[in-house]
């Protein structure tokens, strides 16, 4: 194909997962790549395992200073060079192959600048997946299974909350249905134990928060029902209820996906064979 890609990553006290993120891209079968880290001031062993690896395709940069993450991907766009970028999260994975499959759809289908796939939803309190259904031709897809041809593109880091949704439906795609999602599952989607997730925190009932959200879904009920949720997740958090109840909390925070996937499913994960076994 002679197209090189730049994977990027920003991490930020990973160290449990981000060895398995490296190893996940590491593994990948098409292998003409670089692999773009920046560390947001890490607390932690994370640079410690990054440094771990001495493959020359990987090129870290340490920042004294927590950006954020979508102020580090603004830093990783502009020192990425290569045809195509590739998103992950510190502590999402890749089965092996993902690149070389996005790869050679988006050489074969010029009509669409970017590509996502589909995604396992991980739980990692239960060990227990469901799958993240999206239709084929749309302005969204998981971030972690984002590729799409280097451009001059940006993310709207002043706000963290739907920062990567924002940046899909509206720098990428100006709301028009120009990402595809291949119908394969070749990104798997970190949930961990309870409310320990980033992105849980990201949200705060205020009027920035509450206009990005509206502007990512639309004056729509389906923007209003999420409204509802985030509130309720955050009261939650903030409340302790989270901590005094987790088993509620898991129930709550699984809700909005059980009334699509009705149920989950046993997950195991090859390591040798660098793929995704569903149950």
């Amino acid at each position: 194909m002679n197209k090189k890609i730049s994977v990027l990553i920003c991490s930020y006290n990973s160290w449990k997962y981000i060895f398995d993120t490296i190893k996940s891209v590491l593994n990948q079968s098409y292998d003409d790549f670089e692999l773009l880290i920046l560390d947001n001031d890490s607390k932690d062993d994370t640079v410690k395992n990054i440094k771990s690896f001495s493959d020359k395709r990987i090129k870290l940069f340490e920042s004294k200073i927590n950006h954020w993450p979508y102020v580090g991907l603004n830093y990783l766009l502009e020192k990425a060079e290569w045809d195509y970028i590739a998103i992950l999260d510190h502590d999402d994975l890749w089965a092996k192959n993902k690149l070389e499959i996005q790869v050679d759809f988006l050489e074969k289908n010029k009509e669409f600048v970017w590509s996502g796939t589909e995604t396992v939803m991980y739980y990692e309190s239960d060990k227990k997946y469901f799958l993240y259904y999206l239709k084929e031709k749309n302005n969204y897809t998981i971030h972690s299974s984002l590729m799409f041809r280097k451009g001059d593109y940006k993310y709207d880091d002043s706000i963290l909350y739907f920062a990567d949704a924002y940046f899909q439906k509206y720098e990428l795609c100006k709301w028009q249905d120009l990402i595809y999602n291949i119908k394969e599952p070749l990104t798997f989607h970190l949930i961990k134990d309870n409310f320990n997730n980033l992105t849980y925190t990201w949200f705060q009932p205020n009027f920035k928060n509450i206009k990005r959200l509206f502007k990512v879904h639309g004056i729509t009920l389906y923007a209003f029902l999420a409204l509802g949720y985030e509130i309720k997740r955050y009261l939650i958090i903030r409340l302790w209820v989270a901590k005094m109840f987790p088993k509620f909390f898991k129930w709550f925070d699984r809700l909005p996906y059980n009334i699509v996937w009705w149920w989950f499913r046993d997950f195991e994960w090859s390591e040798y064979e660098g793929n995704f076994i569903l149950k």
